[in-house]
């Protein structure tokens, strides 16, 4: 699954075929112009790279949503802390993907890690806010408890890709 993830985001460049959006085939540029991805083990920057502009206020507030606040803040356009456990460091994450306003967010196994205030929410209240605001939503998961939450259930067979 994270294979064909990062194909399809233009990480990978693949052996054979093309990726084509609207018909057309894409550019490694474009594609990645159109992806937010975490990955399941997600690399974090102290400093918020590729946003013209940054509303340290906003990030604290989301900081907050997210519990992070006691344990990092946003100070001088850098987190203060980044030794977090693996479910913050995701949470960290989503704000910093969120931030980056794509038009796809891809999200590899984000709510394993999280406890199961954070996974209800994720499922339940910050899929359908950004599905309402348009945006496409590629969530791997093992969680069958929120499959309910998905609008199309794909999965993968040993490489066969199954529709249901």
């Amino acid at each position: 699954k994270s294979t064909l993830l990062k194909l399809i985001t233009g990480l990978y460049f693949p052996l054979s075929g093309s990726i084509e959006i609207n018909g057309k085939e894409a550019g490694i540029e474009e594609l990645r112009s159109l992806f937010s991805p975490i990955f399941t083990d997600p690399h974090l920057f102290d400093r918020l790279y590729g946003l013209d502009y940054i509303d340290s206020e906003k990030i604290n507030q989301m900081l907050e949503q997210m519990e992070l606040n006691k344990k990092t803040r946003f100070e001088e356009n850098r987190f203060t802390e980044l030794d977090l456990s693996t479910g913050q460091r995701k949470r960290l994450a989503l704000i910093s993907a969120l931030l980056e306003e794509r038009p796809i967010y891809i999200f590899d196994e984000w709510a394993a890690e999280q406890d199961p205030h954070f996974r209800k929410y994720f499922y339940e209240v910050l899929l359908p806010s950004l599905k309402s605001q348009n945006k496409t939503i590629i969530a791997v998961t093992h969680d069958d408890h929120y499959f309910h939450a998905a609008d199309r259930i794909v999965s993968l067979d040993y490489g066969e890709i199954k529709s249901y």
